[in-house]
């Protein structure tokens, strides 16, 4: 502010730190004749009195408790700017006294008269002394605003530390347990989706529901997760306030109820047609053991003539039912294969010769895959669209529970479950293809049989165009374009043939990819055996 009183103080005040501070900003005047103290603004953003606001050349009279704001934000009061008394606080705003009134009274009443009074000599022995008023107020005025720049960062300093302290630690939100909103203790994570749980909070959900509490996915396996595990407690070890207390850490290993055999599963082989491959699902246990590598028993192909000399016999031949006179060999299985042709039975692997593992029981055989395109008579030995190999048409594969890992499609024992889940993992259609089966007496055999003939004609369509109903394959090859073909079948099912309430749902938008219509009310509210009609692209 420039110019306050300036023909009686003689004093200009400035604001350097404040770029929205005009150099001549606004003058407070005197009316010699009435006594009337006036602003007039001079500035290019305008001042403030009592919230209203003057813009450049309007004068407004002042009277006793007038707030004159050079700087006026409505949200942010930290950077209003007074015209004077600054506090050391902060820049606070300039307030009309009675003062700067009777002052004026009196300077109006001497009319100015008491400095032309002055003799000329007398007027320049007061010039140093005003000067070095004026200077000391402006040393003040400097050291005052110096102190107020301190303060304002040192606020700022402390907001900013609070605004970080408010802030959400995402490393906690990372390490806690969506069940009991608490830091993971004893951390297990879940098989196939991988999310993760304390381990005594699952053991009460999985009391009431075998699916997975985040993602609602059916629960194969629970395993530890140590690396979760470690980060949980090197991030207590910097935040130990945020550790459990001991009343509530024995309370969760009581409840845990997730046994070693559990963690530590027995050896389990499966088809998975998740994976998109024929390969064999080995579980393995949750402890890593030192001794496995030497613990393995070494395995000697049936047709080689080490095995042979082992067992000092013949390789057996599979009796017909209710023979009891064939003998095996030590260590043989029951064999799944009806048959062993001649050219099997009399063959003996040559010394290095090749071998192959089946995907299924992980017994070597010997690897005849070449000798088959010379010799047809020689079993099929690897599935037609994975190139897994496989030992159920060499010789028979002596894995318990194999309902027969290799065969010609049309001839794929693919077992009574086969139907749940089939149409896309959506049990509610897959239900509803069911009981069009059961009603009509057909099983899932011969709509296999009515599928491949519509594939023969060029009905059906298979995403695999090699694969016909004699093609040798797998049994998740096979599982695979069973669902494709079953897909196809439920789509061709007149709609007089359904049930109404399932004829009269709308189509979902995303039809057959569609990833909600695992959920039942999705898929009983919304036809899925359509195709997708929104965001193809």
């Amino acid at each position: 502010m420039s110019g306050i009183l300036p023909s009686v103080l003689g004093c200009d005040l400035s604001f350097p730190s404040n770029k929205l501070v005009s150099g001549d900003h606004c003058k407070i005047v005197v009316d010699e004749k009435s006594g009337q103290v006036m602003l007039e603004d001079t500035s290019t953003n305008g001042t403030v009195i009592n919230k209203l606001k003057i813009v450049k050349k309007q004068t407004c009279p002042l009277q006793t408790g007038d707030v004159i704001y050079l700087v006026y934000r409505k949200n942010e009061p930290e950077h209003r700017s007074g015209s004077a008394g600054i506090s050391p606080t902060g820049c606070s705003p300039f307030v009309a006294s009675d003062k700067i009134f009777s002052f004026a009274s009196d300077v109006t009443d001497r009319k100015g008269a008491s400095f032309p009074l002055l003799e000329p000599q007398d007027q320049e022995d007061l010039e140093p002394i005003t000067k070095k008023m004026k200077g000391d107020e402006e040393l003040d005025l400097n050291l005052q605003l110096l102190v107020s720049e301190k303060c304002r960062s040192t606020q700022t300093v402390r907001e900013d530390v609070r605004a970080a302290a408010m802030k959400p630690d995402k490393m906690e939100e990372t390490l806690t347990c969506i069940i009991c909103q608490d830091l993971l203790h004893d951390c297990v994570s879940l098989q196939p989706c991988m999310h993760t749980f304390c381990a005594a909070c699952y053991s009460g959900w999985m009391e009431r529901s075998s699916l997975c509490p985040t993602c609602r996915c059916p629960v194969e396996r629970i395993c530890k997760n140590h690396i979760l595990n470690n980060l949980v407690e090197a991030y207590l070890i910097q935040h130990p306030d945020k550790s459990r207390s001991k009343e509530d850490v024995q309370s969760m290993d009581a409840r845990n109820k997730i046994t070693q055999d559990m963690l530590q599963p027995k050896v389990r082989r499966s088809f998975s047609d998740e994976e998109g491959s024929s390969e064999d699902l080995l579980e393995l246990s949750d402890v890593d053991s030192e001794s496995s590598d030497i613990s393995q028993p070494y395995i000697v192909c049936r047709q080689c003539p080490e095995y042979r000399r082992q067992v000092a016999q013949p390789l057996p031949c599979p009796a017909p039912d209710g023979e009891s006179g064939a003998s095996q060999g030590i260590g043989d299985a029951p064999s799944t294969s009806a048959s062993l042709t001649t050219a099997i039975q009399n063959y003996v692997c040559p010394l290095q010769g090749s071998h192959a593992t089946c995907s299924c029981c992980f017994q070597p055989m010997p690897d005849r895959r070449a000798d088959r395109e010379r010799d047809p008579r020689i079993a099929p030995q690897q599935c037609a669209v994975c190139l897994q190999p496989f030992c159920h048409l060499y010789w028979g594969c002596t894995r318990t529970g194999c309902f027969g890992c290799l065969a010609p499609f049309c001839e794929l024992n693919l077992g009574d479950k086969c139907l749940d889940g089939v149409l896309n993992n959506n049990n509610y259609e897959s239900d509803i293809l069911k009981n069009y089966l059961a009603t009509r007496g057909l099983t899932w055999k011969n709509m296999l049989t009515e599928s491949l003939v519509a594939l023969q004609r060029g009905v059906f369509l298979l995403s695999d165009y090699r694969v016909t109903g004699n093609t040798v394959l797998c049994y998740c090859c096979g599982l695979r374009s069973f669902r494709e073909l079953t897909y196809q079948y439920r789509q061709n099912i007149p709609a007089s043939e359904l049930p109404v309430a399932v004829t009269t749902r709308p189509d979902c938008y995303w039809g057959r990819n569609c990833r909600t219509q695992v959920k039942a009310h999705h898929a009983m509210k919304f036809n899925h055996i359509c195709e997708q009609t929104r965001f193809k692209n």
